[in-house]
């Protein structure tokens, strides 16, 4: 399921070490958000909680996505002392069979303890933070548990239910099993989305979803314009999907096969993030961005021509190349 173990034979498996996180961390007092998550499990890095107490020091609002399994008692405690702002918890199913069958070595009793352990403790220490998030990363096997998965948010005292997307294939199989589409959305999986929000409102939990079609969006989620990815290894990048610790990247899209090359800048534990940030290359590839997300005032400022000139302007000032088979940019 992770393309750290479909990818095992090329991926360089590692934590950030805490040196390559202090020499970033001097820029954190201009930054409103750290998200402590790239490709791998962050409770698995011996340092996180140090890492979430500087982000925090340093006045950023500090998050991280997990899979739940580590989340301790004595972990979490630290977590709110912390006041870790978000907690994101990934999950594959609202059922224990469904769940194990697609991330294969979780425990889904133990996660569901874990999170209701949590929030217990939150209430306990009369503490709001960390927000918890549960993501249902939506494919065709589980999208009828969507609607039930809710239920399981309000049971594990959950604040927030996200159904989510496969956003990365690097197999056929991981293209194979997303649950949204490159035409038009299965009306079954929509119907059940529809569900799940019936449901959410019956609850009082809050919830949200990803699209299940494919379209074109100016500015992608993970928005280059404001947002900069570090790998492990300390190579500056847009986001995360251009940047995985290998060096040619298999990406599956609307089932055609594609190989792109990892896209970085620098690297800061040879040079300075803020040098590598005002880098022409880098600052290049921003202006392509910038550029698309100037039409946003051609849309605003609606009349009969401006479909066309829209229309033109997404042709002259087009995607990156290496950001045109990825999902993100049409808004999965």
């Amino acid at each position: 399921m992770c393309p750290r173990t479909a990818l095992a034979d090329q991926w360089k498996s590692m934590d950030m070490p805490f040196e390559t996180f202090e020499k970033i961390s001097q820029y954190f007092a201009q930054t409103k958000w750290v998200y402590l998550s790239g490709w791998g499990e962050p409770l698995l890095n011996k340092r996180i909680l140090d890492m979430v107490r500087l982000a925090k020091d340093s006045g950023c609002s500090t998050g991280f996505t997990t899979n739940g399994i580590l989340l301790t008692e004595k972990t979490c405690r630290r977590l709110i002392e912390l006041e870790l702002d978000v907690l994101s918890v990934s999950i594959a199913g609202a059922t224990k069979k469904t769940h194990e069958a697609i991330r294969v070595g979780s425990n889904f009793s133990r996660l569901k303890g874990n999170m209701k352990a949590l929030s217990n403790l939150k209430d306990s220490l009369e503490s709001e933070k960390p927000k918890i998030l549960l993501l249902f990363l939506m494919t065709k096997q589980n999208m009828g548990e969507l609607p039930l998965a809710i239920k399981l948010a309000r049971d594990i005292g959950a604040n927030e239910l996200v159904a989510t997307n496969l956003t990365y294939a690097a197999t056929p199989l991981h293209d194979e099993i997303r649950a949204f589409s490159c035409g038009r959305a299965d009306e079954s999986f929509t119907d059940k989305i529809k569900e799940a929000e019936h449901r959410a409102k019956e609850l009082k939990i809050v919830f949200r979803s990803s699209s299940l079609e494919t379209k074109e969006v100016l500015v992608c989620e993970e928005n280059p314009l404001n947002n900069v990815y570090v790998s492990c290894d300390g190579y500056v990048s847009p986001c995360v999907y251009l940047n995985p610790p290998i060096e040619d990247i298999p990406r599956i899209f609307c089932g055609s096969s594609h190989i792109i090359q990892r896209t970085h800048f620098g690297n800061v534990n040879q040079t300075d993030l803020l040098e590598i940030w005002k880098k022409e290359d880098y600052r290049s590839f921003r202006k392509r961005f910038k550029r698309r997300s100037a039409i946003l005032e051609e849309i605003l400022d609606f009349n009969t021509n401006t479909l066309r000139r829209i229309d033109e302007l997404m042709k002259v000032n087009a995607l990156p190349e290496v950001c045109k088979t990825c999902y993100k940019v049409y808004g999965i």
